[in-house]
């Protein structure tokens, strides 16, 4: 009785702490059930050059109340990833303790080492991102610089994210690409071609997007 007891306020405690600090979002789903999903990239650079070995999270927060999902993102590098979410209106911010608190330290990992810095301004500045259900928005890809040290000094860590819309599209095309590329897993496949209609309407958004920007603001009579 003593083990299903604590067997019981263990299953309480870590619902708690996944419902306070963040779920980490499913790399599937499909969007016949009304889901949507983001695309994100990011690349880890230090002094030596571009590493795959790392990782930080950062939370993408809904603001539908108390309802609103909040979402624990690991950011990795030379990936392109599509995560399903529920629609809403997200902004990224800081993550958050078990109990729910902001922290305001953000831990990166790169190249087997942890660096800790706090939240970058600029990322959390990023305007927020209507997602409606069924749909594919890529948010932009994450530049993790490990600057070098200077004699006596910690080395620095810079992060900011590209979000133009050059990157945003070569995020898209990415996932396409994933559809017909054989070195692909058959699970990632799958997933790319069950998005591939949103897939193809994100990257016509975008290209409507691009040839706003190149539209004059004022006609010439």
């Amino acid at each position: 009785m003593r083990h299903s007891h604590a067997w019981l306020i263990c299953a309480a405690a870590a619902s708690l702490s996944a419902g306070c600090s963040g779920s980490v979002p499913l790399r599937g789903g499909h969007p016949d059930q009304g889901i949507a999903a983001i695309i994100l990239g990011a690349r880890f650079i230090t002094p030596s050059g571009e590493t795959q070995s790392g990782r930080f999270y950062i939370n993408l927060e809904g603001e539908e109340g108390r309802r609103a999902e909040i979402y624990r993102v690991p950011i990795v590098p030379h990936q392109t990833l599509l995560y399903q979410i529920e629609p809403d209106i997200y902004r990224l911010s800081v993550t958050r303790n078990w109990l729910g608190f902001p922290q305001p330290t953000l831990k990166v990992r790169i190249a087997g080492r942890t660096y800790r810095m706090p939240f970058p301004r600029e990322v959390l500045r990023k305007a927020p991102c209507n997602i409606k259900g069924k749909k594919v928005v890529p948010i932009g890809v994450f530049e993790v610089q490990l600057q070098q040290a200077l004699p006596g000094q910690a080395p620095k860590v810079q992060i900011y994210i590209d979000d133009s819309i050059p990157t945003r599209r070569q995020l898209v095309q990415s996932i396409i690409h994933q559809m017909m590329d054989p070195n692909v897993s058959a699970e990632d496949r799958e997933r790319a071609i069950a998005w591939s209609r949103a897939l193809q309407n994100a990257l016509l958004d975008i290209l409507a997007e691009a040839e706003t920007e190149r539209a004059p603001l004022f006609k010439t009579p």
